[in-house]
């Protein structure tokens, strides 16, 4: 259920009943000068959209934090930045406030890699007000299942391309799409030069090899996972064997 939608009645008789809230995360930034600036929202929004249909009553979605940390793409126009103390702070205190609701699982559904060590230290202050916080970053989370659908992966590139022409495809510019097949040799990394060499055109990978259907076989994919790690979640299955 879409927190937004509730009445303030409703969503007390939910309190405490429903111990799942799904919080989607993403930036307005540069995706390539072919993808909307919405990218690292529109995907994590349809992963929350998708799980709606599927565990809807089971699970609160709160509404999407539609900025994030992106201070390396800030030479492209359309990117905004939020300090990294302030998106610390709001993840925080926005996920607290459904613990202190009842809420026992708080679930990031992230789509921005600037996003992930806000995410990190947040999680550790959940941890301390009394919640559990998973973050599921897609592109990362899910890597080695995107490689078996897509030949790479990249900012941008074949698989996030991919993702966006399965929702909407006049959201992508074909005249634009291009090819940038290198990547930082160790991350993190970052320096004064570092845009120009690893996000050239604000991109990186091979998005002239994206498609509709391999978005849709991404998202299927997807699905199956993200209802597999809410219910691991749920279930205190919380470790796999080290191997």
């Amino acid at each position: 259920m879409y927190v937004s939608k509730l009445t303030s009645a409703r969503f007390a008789e939910l309190a405490g009943k429903i111990d799942t809230v799904i919080i989607p995360v993403g930036s307005l930034e540069a995706h390539g000068m072919h993808c909307p600036l919405g990218t690292d929202n529109i995907i994590p929004e349809r992963l929350c959209s998708d799980l709606e249909a599927k565990i809807g009553a089971d699970v609160l979605i709160a509404p999407a934090l539609n900025y994030g940390y992106t201070p390396s793409l800030m030479k492209f126009p359309g990117t905004i930045t939020i300090p990294a103390e302030t998106i610390i702070s709001m993840y925080t205190e926005i996920a607290c406030g459904f613990v202190r609701w009842g809420a026992k699982y708080i679930v990031f559904m992230n789509g921005h890699g600037g996003n992930i060590a806000g995410l990190t230290l947040a999680s550790d202050r959940i941890a301390a007000a009394g919640g559990t916080a998973l973050t599921i970053s897609w592109w990362a989370t899910y890597a080695a299942d995107i490689v078996k659908i897509c030949d790479a992966q990249g900012h941008a590139g074949e698989d996030e391309t991919s993702a966006i022409l399965a929702i909407d495809a006049s959201l992508v510019d074909d005249s634009k799409r291009s090819i940038h097949m290198k990547k930082a040799f160790c991350m993190p990394l970052a320096g004064p030069d570092q845009i120009e060499k690893r996000y050239p055109g604000a991109m990186s990978g091979d998005s002239t090899k994206a498609t509709k259907e391999k978005g849709v076989a991404i998202y299927a994919m997807m699905l199956e996972k993200n209802l597999e790690y809410i219910r691991r979640l749920r279930a205190g299955e919380h470790t796999d064997p080290i191997v």
